[in-house]
């Protein structure tokens, strides 16, 4: 027996799926109300089975959803092993003539289309296992993903225009290659999760995911160890292709808030001629990367930062591992070549894929890509712990599992970024607004609300406006004004500037009930 613990650093009632590396067969979830928590065991993907330095004997996966997870704050779960025959008290069975998955037999390599949904949605593959189609509400729209790869360009750094590709310059010799040209699969069915495990060759492989109740899909790939046996480096990539007629615009986000347009071949202040076509139109990818037209949209959040594009209309990519054996000459001396254990690196990660139509979403889909990255980039905390001395009803009794620094979740779209001990007797508190204006027709708009029923474990004293760093107070703040030779000024061209976020910063003290019908308002330039 094991308890299950997760924090949640939101302010936000939330959940999470929760997957745990298993070697048992059969396992029930319970909360702390001694409800039981629908549970599926799902197979290790053979190609993590297949690590090489290995050292865990997890054959199986359980996958349950923890829901109500309150705002800042924690929930536990009580997980027991189920023992029902001799092989299920063994660690390891000899025989590997079972292999079960929760309510369905174990799915050999497929041959045919095949496809895998929920109720909001149904991802479709074709006969050479690449994803093709995804399906909303009966209508069936072109979603392919793929795989392909840059060879990296070998310069002699003698001229800037030959450097070689390296740690601080993507240069790829020509365009890309693909990976495979057929795919491998296997598919798993349950009550909590269905997916497919994808093989590309023997250093490329994913797991595509649909969770019963997400209305997106979960990529998790895993790419390595490049191999260099033909001494070319390679920078791998993953591709996603849709129908929508973009005309050369995506948007990148920048550092994980306002999302910045963009256009292929294109910059808004000057005629550009690109040299380098592929590099000269990447971007660093924080948190998100889409694209749109009149009907669809296709947004994919990252898991890290990547570098990513649009080189051709409806289709997204972003770089996911890179393996390269010549110094780019900008100091770091050596070639991208990392290893462990003697051998390239492996990577690992997930993507996240939101589709849908622009024209019947409620929230818009901008709004719901928001709330997932939310999710994505503060994921709850997982904590296990040894309780197999206690039975449930000691184990329900004896521990407080259940905890909310909250009186009230804050409103869907406003975030807690700060809430630290600052000095006397005081915190210093960062309220963010998630949505940029016209994103949503409600969620975009100024939020207000009651800071008291929001912080109810004190009192409310005194509420004083710092700047945005907390380092000074509003009104002590004075802008520096700049004055410009005018002998060297020009006449430019200005285009479409977009404002970055403006913010301030709140200090609470504790202890006075005089601040209870303050209200605090949170507009779209953030506080």
């Amino acid at each position: 027996n094991f308890m299950v613990t997760l924090y949640n650093p939101l302010a936000h009632s939330g959940y999470q799926y929760v997957r745990l590396p298993v070697s048992g067969k059969k396992y029930i979830v319970k909360d702390y109300r001694g409800v039981e928590t629908p549970s599926q065991m799902v197979p290790v993907a053979e190609s993590v089975e297949d690590l090489n330095y290995r050292f865990s004997n997890a054959s199986y996966e359980l996958v349950f959803l923890a829901n109500e997870l309150p705002p800042l704050g924690y929930k536990s779960y009580y997980v027991s092993r189920i023992i029902e025959t001799v092989d299920d008290f063994i660690q390891n069975p000899s025989s590997p003539t079972v292999q079960i998955q929760s309510d369905q037999p174990y799915k050999q390599w497929h041959s045919e289309e095949v496809s895998i949904g929920n109720k909001y949605l149904n991802v479709s593959f074709d006969t050479n296992g690449f994803l093709s189609t995804i399906t909303l509400n009966g209508v069936a729209h072109r979603l392919r993903q793929t795989f392909v790869y840059y060879e990296a360009a070998m310069g002699n750094n003698v001229a800037f225009r030959n450097r070689s590709s390296g740690a601080y310059i993507f240069r790829p010799n020509g365009t890309d290659s693909p990976i495979a040209d057929s795919v491998q699969l296997k598919v798993f069915r349950g009550n909590v999760v269905q997916e497919v495990h994808q093989v590309f060759n023997e250093w490329v492989s994913q797991v595509v995911r649909v969770y019963a109740d997400e209305n997106h899909v979960e990529f998790e790939w895993m790419v390595g160890p490049i191999p260099i046996e033909d001494r070319v480096g390679k920078e791998i990539v993953s591709r996603f292709y849709t129908a929508a007629q973009s005309n050369g615009v995506f948007w990148t986000d920048s550092n994980g808030r306002e999302m910045i347009k963009r256009k292929r071949n294109h910059r808004d202040t000057w005629d550009v001629n690109l040299e380098e076509p592929i590099a000269g139109n990447y971007y660093p990818v924080t948190a998100k990367i889409a694209l749109e037209d009149e009907n669809i949209r296709l947004a994919v959040l990252n898991d890290r930062a990547q570098g990513g594009s649009s080189l051709e209309d409806g289709a997204l990519e972003l770089m996911v591992h890179r393996r390269l054996l010549h110094d780019d000459a900008f100091g770091v001396e050596e070639a991208l070549d990392e290893r462990a254990f003697g051998r390239g690196l492996i990577a690992r990660g997930k993507h996240y894929v939101v589709f849908g139509s622009k024209k019947t979403s409620s929230p818009t889909l901008q709004a719901k890509e928001r709330f997932l990255q939310n999710h994505v980039l503060l994921p709850n905390w997982v904590f296990l712990s040894d309780v197999s001395k206690f039975k449930y009803e000691d184990w329900q009794k004896r521990f407080n599992n259940i905890y909310s620094a909250l009186s009230l979740s804050l409103p869907l779209n406003v975030n807690l970024m700060t809430f630290e001990p600052w000095k006397d007797n005081s915190l210093l508190v960062r309220f963010e607004h998630l949505l940029e204006k016209d994103e949503d027709p409600m969620y975009s708009k100024p939020v207000r609300f009651n800071l008291q029923d929001i912080f109810r474990s004190f009192s409310i004293e005194e509420i004083r406006e710092t700047t945005l760093a907390g380092n000074q107070w509003k009104e002590d703040n004075t802008r520096f004004q700049f004055k410009a030779d005018p002998n060297y000024l020009k006449q430019i061209t200005r285009a479409e500037i977009v404002n970055p976020f403006n913010g301030t910063e709140r200090v609470v003290k504790k202890d006075d009930q005089s601040a209870v019908e303050n209200l605090k308002n949170v507009s779209n330039e953030g506080i």
